[in-house]
């Protein structure tokens, strides 16, 4: 880490709920930077990391513009003051950053890209759980344990208390009040959708995926919550099939801050499986990341509508080719889709996905649907 970085780090870190301060209400003393990340542009909970630094505020203020480029989704964000106003930077995984008023790449010298990976990372460390395979977590997320769930999205954190399992958590609300507060996160109705979220314990923070349904046996007396949850971490599975859940999974590599990482390793059937994952669980972020571009009209339509759609299921299960070498796949996926108020419909989702190079992920570039009556 740089000298730079002892310099601001103690107590520039706030995590849990927090509402960047509008530049106009704050104080502008001239040597300022934030970096801000956040899980997603619709969540409620973010981390900022305020820099103080005459020496690099020089540096960014002399940085020139490229070309203009597409904007790539992203969880990573640089508040700038500049003589001309501030500024606000999307940083991308390489660490360059994109200009989202004026939709043009900045030119960072690699030295200083590096100086500022260094604040890039603490904030993310700050933001995201870690990466920990359940045969770690339950050691660590003992029985009877108690636990500090936070929703990565809404910021909102309750208690918790691991009361079983074998093949993943089953976990109870601690008391009436953090009962309350998970009700809250799921908007007043129980479901099922499964849910990122950071498991704190013993000062560690890890990345899991929750549902919010009361189901199977209790343990808590008034605790107004009937039944256990599920909490899932990496490699966990399901009790009664043995299976892994990829739906919780990909939640948990959004609590890591890794969904970079897991759609490098996704093959292009394993892209259109979070396609429809995202759809299921309501989350619009994932979504955008399964896409080549933020700005495809399919990629908005879906995002737009995401709302309506109570369950999307494949008819049978993929019978996957080996990919090795190609950079184009096309697949049609035969799904029931059940939306709000109507009744379910078989359609046929045909989908188009490239990859850039040889260790570039899988992305959708189109997606075209049909549907006829189901009976």
């Amino acid at each position: 880490m740089s000298n730079l970085m002892h310099v601001c780090l103690a107590a520039l870190i706030s995590l849990g709920m927090i509402r960047p301060v509008p530049p106009a209400a704050a104080a502008r003393p001239q040597d300022h930077i934030k970096v801000i990340v956040k899980a997603s542009p619709e969540s409620e909970m973010i981390t900022e990391l305020s820099v103080h630094s005459r020496s690099l505020m020089k540096q960014l203020r002399n940085l020139k513009a490229g070309t203009p480029q597409r904007r790539t989704p992203t969880d990573t964000y640089i508040w700038l003051q500049s003589p001309e106003g501030d500024v606000l930077y999307a940083v991308d995984e390489q660490g360059d950053w994109y200009d989202t008023s004026r939709k043009e790449t900045l030119l960072l010298k690699p030295a200083l890209k590096e100086q500022m990976k260094d604040y890039i990372h603490a904030a993310r460390t700050a933001h995201y759980g870690r990466l920990v395979p359940w045969k770690d977590a339950k050691r660590t997320v003992y029985m009877k344990s108690v636990v500090q769930v936070v929703d990565l999205e809404t910021g909102l954190r309750f208690r918790a208390q691991r009361r079983a399992g074998s093949s993943h958590a089953d976990m109870q609300p601690l008391t009436k009040a953090d009962t309350g507060v998970m009700k809250r996160i799921y908007s007043g109705e129980w479901s099922w959708r499964r849910r990122a979220i950071l498991v704190q314990i013993d000062g560690m923070s890890l990345a899991a995926s929750m549902h919010g349904m009361p189901h199977g046996g209790d343990g808590i007396p008034d605790n107004a919550f009937s039944g256990h949850f599920c909490i899932h971490f990496l490699g966990s599975s399901t009790h009664r099939s043995a299976n892994v859940d990829p739906d919780h999974q990909w939640m948990v590599y959004k609590a890591a801050g890794r969904l970079d990482e897991a759609f490098k390793q996704a093959s292009p059937y394993g892209v259109i499986d979070s396609f429809f994952v995202a759809l299921n669980q309501q989350d619009p972020e994932l979504l955008r990341r399964s896409f080549a571009d933020r700005e495809n009209p399919a990629l908005h339509y879906f995002i737009q509508t995401i709302g309506q759609i109570k369950s999307i299921r494949k008819i049978s299960d993929f019978n996957e080719k080996d990919v090795s070498g190609q950079t184009r796949f096309e697949l049609p996926v035969e799904v029931t889709v059940h939306a709000a108020g109507k009744r379910p419909e078989k359609q046929t989702f045909t989908f188009v996905l490239n990859k850039a190079s040889g260790d570039a992920p899988w992305q959708i570039v189109s997606v075209t649907y049909t549907a006829t009556s189901f009976s």
